[in-house]
């Protein structure tokens, strides 16, 4: 069994309305829950493009959006006081009537950081305040007041009323697959996501080493749902798909050929040969694909999806 979200990147350039429609349509086409990455802008020489904020998008889906999950993939922890983000966090889970699952990571974008005043720490340090920073948020949601002293974050008697719908709190997903991250999704998380760059042979080895980490922290390893983020780039047939291309080229500024040379782990190819990819992820132990689509081919796609994937692996 297979569930989908659609993940939703706001710096391709979104209106409200836009994400809006997508939201809706969501539940419609048999996704489940609807994901924002948690971005301030994406290319410094572009303006223009918009880029909303993942939390603010959020509450505002919340309030519109009534028969879907809908969740952060994921926040970076040294974007907010990690107080702070648990009376966010818990206010979206309040206006969503307790949908959100709560993803949360230790960020990677060095220009982002640069450009916003941001301290970007190292490694290491940037690890210390995730595991620092979900200690004080799953006290504020749990506890009547929470106080917690560490090297990089401290509170004193914080009080986060109301506390979160959900109980005890909004699921954790904590993203990310090097062996510190895989110590805190053992010790903390409802939900993995290890991130788009895995082929499912990795994505099947770094469960192992999980699996192993959670024996150490006492953790039920299997009570922790794996989920995986990719980018569909899919069509009903091979000339649809060179199409599909061509426009999601145009809009990354690239041609073609730079297009599928640059992809990553994306997939590029047709709803029968994604039936077949889905599967190998699902075989490693996949349960909930979070698919992302080309800028504007988001509709089309879901509905490909609905009609020619979906009902192949479910």
């Amino acid at each position: 069994m297979v569930d989908f979200g659609l993940q939703i990147e706001p710096a391709y350039g979104f209106t409200y309305e836009e994400v809006l429609e997508l939201g809706l349509a969501c539940s419609g086409h048999g996704f489940q829950s609807v994901w924002m990455s948690d971005h301030f802008m994406q290319d410094p020489n572009n303006a223009e493009r918009n880029c909303m904020d993942c939390w603010t998008l959020m509450s505002a889906l919340a309030a519109e959006v009534k028969d879907i999950r809908l969740g952060s993939l994921v926040t970076c922890v040294t974007y907010r006081n990690p107080a702070v983000l648990a009376k966010i966090a818990a206010t979206v889970d309040l206006i969503s009537g307790g949908r959100l699952d709560f993803g949360i990571g230790a960020g990677w974008n060095e220009a982002e950081h640069n450009a916003y005043g941001i301290r970007f720490p190292s490694p290491g340090e940037r690890v210390d305040r995730l595991f620092e920073a979900i200690e004080i948020i799953r006290r504020l949601w749990t506890e009547p007041k929470a106080t917690f002293q560490g090297k990089h974050y401290s509170v004193t008697d914080a009080v986060s009323a109301p506390k979160p719908v959900q109980r005890p709190y909004p699921p954790i997903l904590v993203g990310g697959s090097k062996p510190r991250m895989l110590r805190a999704i053992a010790r903390y998380a409802d939900i993995v996501n290890m991130g788009s760059g895995q082929s499912p042979q990795s994505y099947a080895e770094n469960l192992g080493k999980l699996e192993a980490v959670c024996a150490e922290e006492g953790r039920d390893f299997n009570r922790i749902r794996k989920t995986h983020l990719m980018t569909f780039v899919v069509a009903k047939s091979a000339d649809e798909l060179e199409e599909v291309v061509g426009r999601a080229a145009a809009h990354a500024g690239v041609t073609p050929d730079q297009f599928r040379a640059n992809r990553g782990f994306s997939f590029i190819g047709t709803a029968t040969e994604a039936v077949d990819v889905i599967k190998q992820y699902n075989d490693a132990g996949v349960s909930q694909f979070m698919a992302r689509f080309p800028y504007g081919e988001e509709r089309r796609s879901m509905r490909l999806f609905a009609d020619d994937v979906m009902p192949r692996v479910r």
